[in-house]
């Protein structure tokens, strides 16, 4: 099972990444299967926005679980903070979109788990 994991910097205040996964091996499903998805965030007022293929995994705005502690910043544990999941078909563009409108500069940490059908 393919596993991608990232640590994305954001601005203070209007800091965006339009896709984490922009450009990597997992832009696009390379097979049908279940994604899995889990966020970190070392900021209060990180949101992010999530879609696999047609699905609307998360709205834009929801806020990213922070933790353990606030200012630090953490891999997500596994099942723990993986909170997304959802069926993918091969060829399905995977996207979390990321954005910072806390006034101190975030760190997000990111994972996801890809499992063939």
């Amino acid at each position: 099972m393919p596993t991608i994991s990232g640590l994305t910097s954001l601005a203070a205040l209007t800091g965006t990444n339009a896709n984490v996964f922009l450009g990597s091996q997992y832009e696009l499903a390379p097979f049908d299967g279940t994604i899995e998805i889990g966020i970190k965030s070392n900021r209060l007022n990180v949101t992010c926005s999530i879609f696999s293929g047609p699905d609307v995994l998360q709205e834009p705005g929801g806020f990213v679980p922070v933790g353990p502690t606030l200012g630090t910043v953490a891999n997500p544990v596994y099942p723990d903070d993986f909170l997304w999941e959802d069926e993918v078909a091969q060829g399905d563009r995977l996207k979390l979109a990321l954005t910072n409108v806390d006034a101190a500069i975030a760190l997000v940490a990111w994972a996801l788990r890809i499992t063939p059908a």
